[in-house]
């Protein structure tokens, strides 16, 4: 019977052996702490079967003493398993400083039996047909240390109860199971642990598969079902499961919404995508993932199908599942984002790096084909932002764009390359100049209000590729550079980029280099032209500018001006010439001479770039003078681009004892209606305005008519570019009292005017 026993402990010292092992293969945080419970079991095993097979009693004792030791440790470890196996930490809850202490003094006192056995002793028996055992015997301070071990056992049950009773209902089988087991192997103990031989020990064994097992490998199987099943349900995506006849045996929620035979959408073919699934299914012999196209109605829905299917070892089906992603809003955001990168989202056109993109691509594959890159934009297009809100602005653009995509023919690309410029590539063969020279305002002003009366016309510049290499942007710049050259002129609406215009380009870049150190260093001068009564009495002068180039020479003004005036820096050099006419109606009225007056132009973009108003107060203040000295020449160009506001305006200086006189009247929008709302001092004729007529008579006497009723209306006449004593006697019979031209003196330096007039005067 003895060696059946000890067969016995054996194997089970090897199974508990086989656990511990499996036990450092896992990496989950209990591990750690199984191992430790297990191998003070182990312990325990080995030396009962110490103690069942030897003769001699002091090896027996010894053996009684380790068991009860490892008793103690195995009992420790098992209390931190069942605490950390619930969820707790196992510091918060019980004081380590205390239990190792009381743990360690009861192993030290167990040792000690060894030496005067006063907590137990042996004594031999005969068991089983004569065979010699040691059984045995106890005294009171035994149960000291039994004490300890039950205590160990209910804080471990306590721990494994509340994790029964407070878990989530899968779980309670693993925390009742371990608890069960603690409790059979206690009871078990108590009866058995005095007795010569202690079965108890086999439950140590079943504890250890069952501890391993609850800890690392149970999994609840309705659990798991329960999981899988929640996790598919609650996917975003379709999940069904065939089996090996095609019939569904599982779908989840989102499956069952998009397999509904009432809204599935189908293919071309009018499967329903659950029919052309099944199809899929019985006739693909491998796995497969991919896009397919279908339609619900005349919506179209992109889907991304992946089929796997399930095999046994000998490679026959077993069943099969589909899973399905609705990619149709992904791909339309990307769809979307895509172009958005590469459109404008006001006109729908390309932008301009996705135009210059296409456009270079159609050059490359048609090198016999010859190309136009025509740029457009809007005159005065900020004008009408600033004046009357970027609604209409944005308006006017769409109705351009939309002239570019609707009528215009033989485009193969176009783009809103800037804030109001387009861009256009086309065939030469196909370019029609008819297109763009019959638009007229009314075209651009499509779902505006009738009330915006502002004339808006576009120019068109054209560069012919001849150089197919270079970037379309520069091809852009250069159809733009052509658009610069006929910015300021009301009568010409296309421009065609060429090597002479490249060459004016290069010396208007050189000009606005120049400018900044031409301000500085003096180079840029004011010149005065007198204005006399027809007998060549001076009334005063304007002032106009000249620019001498220290390399150059003198630069005439119809060279520099309209370079300056598309780019504006004009606004500097007004600037400029106001503060050196002030400067030097000063310096006359200190003098004795303030009867004399200076007039200086106020060019259309200065309104935009500079306070017109203060500007002037702050002149006339700083240097002490009259206002009314300083005459104020505005063109009816500026005062038609912001009607209202430029009434306002010449009020408000009038009020303030400027004299502002209206210049260029004829050469624009110029009308009796204008005539009738504006209340300015002077009017200013330019004798250009006959030279233009085709009936030089008929002209006459619109002229006459006009100073006539600027006559009547209280506004004196000044006319310029009085060049023949025939045009100063016409002039003075039909009412004319002021001139100003070559007849009577060129433009002049300021001493040259101070010495013909003010030194003759004395």
């Amino acid at each position: 019977m003895k060696l059946l026993l000890a067969a016995i402990l054996t194997l089970a010292l090897l199974v508990i052996g086989f656990y511990i092992y499996k036990t450092r293969k896992e990496e989950k945080v209990l591990a750690r702490t199984v191992g430790q419970t297990l191998f003070f079991g182990w312990v325990i095993v080995l030396f009962n079967l110490i103690s069942l097979v030897t003769n001699f009693e002091r090896v027996c004792l010894f053996a009684y003493s380790m068991y009860f030791v490892a008793s103690d440790w195995m009992l420790y470890y098992l209390l931190r398993f069942s605490i950390g196996y619930i969820g707790v930490d196992f510091r918060r809850y019980v004081k380590r400083w205390i239990m190792l202490p009381v743990l360690a003094v009861d192993s030290l006192l167990v040792l000690l039996n060894n030496f005067n056995r006063f907590m137990y002793d042996l004594r031999p028996v005969e068991l089983f047909g004569g065979e010699a055992y040691w059984e045995l015997t106890i005294s009171p301070f035994f149960f000291g240390h039994y004490a300890i071990n039950v205590l160990l056992v209910v804080f471990s049950l306590i721990a494994l109860f509340y994790g029964t009773f407070t878990a989530p209902v899968f779980y309670r089988k693993k925390y009742l199971t371990i608890a069960a087991m603690t409790t059979a192997l206690m009871i078990i103990n108590v009866f058995t642990v005095t007795s010569a031989v202690d079965i108890s020990v086999i439950g140590y064994v079943v504890e250890a598969i069952g501890i391993y097992y609850c800890a690392f490998v149970y999994t609840p199987q309705k659990l798991l079902q329960k999981m899988l099943f929640q996790v598919t349900k609650d996917m975003t995506v379709a999940v069904f499961v065939l089996d090996t006849d095609g019939k569904r045996l599982y779908s989840n929620t989102y499956a069952d919404a998009l397999l509904n035979p009432e809204t599935a959408p189908r293919n071309t073919g009018d499967e329903t995508l659950e029919e052309w699934c099944q199809a899929r299914y019985l006739n693909e012999e491998e796995a497969f993932i991919e896009e397919q196209f279908f339609y619900r109605g005349d919506e179209e829905v992109i889907l991304k199908i992946q089929l796997q299917r399930m095999v046994d070892d000998k490679n026959l089906l077993q069943g099969g599942y589909f899973v399905i992603q609705d990619q149709t809003e992904e791909i339309n955001n990307l769809k979307k984002e895509q172009y958005l990168a590469t459109h404008d989202s006001l006109t729908g056109l390309y932008n301009k790096e996705y135009f210059c993109e296409v456009a270079k691509r159609y050059i490359e594959r048609y090198p016999e084909t010859e190309f136009y890159v025509i740029c457009t934009d809007i005159k005065e297009f900020k004008i009408i932002n600033d004046s009357f809100g970027t609604q209409i602005g944005d308006q006017i653009l769409r109705n351009a764009a939309r002239m570019l995509k609707e009528e215009l023919k033989g485009a193969v690309v176009t783009g809103r390359i800037g804030s109001d410029v387009f861009a256009i590539l086309m065939p030469k063969g196909n370019y029609n100049e008819l297109f763009f020279r019959n638009q007229k305002s009314k075209d651009f002003l499509h779902g505006i209000d009738k009330a915006f009366s502002f004339p808006v016309v576009s120019h068109i510049g054209i560069y012919e590729v001849t150089e197919r290499d270079l970037p379309v942007s520069v091809m852009c710049d250069r159809a733009r550079m052509a658009i610069n050259t006929i910015k300021e002129d009301y009568h010409k609406r296309i421009a065609y980029y060429d090597e002479k215009l490249r060459a004016e380009i290069v010396r208007e870049q050189e000009l606005i280099k120049d400018f900044d150190k031409a301000l500085e260093h003096g180079q840029i001068k004011m010149f005065l032209q007198p204005q006399t009564t027809v007998d060549g009495s001076l009334l005063g002068a304007e002032a106009l500018v000249r620019w001498c180039h220290p390399e150059k020479g003198w630069i005439s003004p119809g060279e520099f001006i309209p370079v300056f005036e598309r780019n504006g820096l004009i606004s500097d050099i007004d600037r400029f010439v106001w503060e050196q006419a002030c400067k030097q109606l000063k310096a006359w009225k200190e003098m004795g001479r303030d009867d004399v007056y200076i007039s200086v132009n106020i060019s259309p973009r200065d309104f935009y770039f500079l306070n017109v108003f203060h500007t002037f107060i702050d002149l006339v203040e700083k240097y002490d003078i009259e206002p009314k000295n300083l005459k104020l020449e505005i063109t009816e160009t500026a005062i038609v681009l912001d009607f209202n506001r430029q009434v306002e305006l010449i009020t408000r200086l009038r009020k303030n004892g400027f004299v502002v006189e209206m210049d260029d009247f004829g050469s624009g929008y110029s009308s009796l209606n204008m005539l009738k709302d504006i209340h300015v001092d002077i009017l200013k004729i330019d004798m250009a305005f006959l030279k233009k007529a085709k009936d030089e008579d008929r002209s006459k006497k619109i002229l006459q008519m006009v100073i006539g009723l600027s006559n009547q209306l209280g506004m004196p006449v000044i006319t310029e570019g009085v060049e023949s004593e025939e045009q100063v006697k016409f002039l003075s019979e039909i009412g004319c009292d002021m001139f100003q031209g070559y007849y009577f003196a060129k433009p002049m330096s300021v001493e040259e005017f101070e010495e013909r007039y003010f030194l003759l005067d004395k």
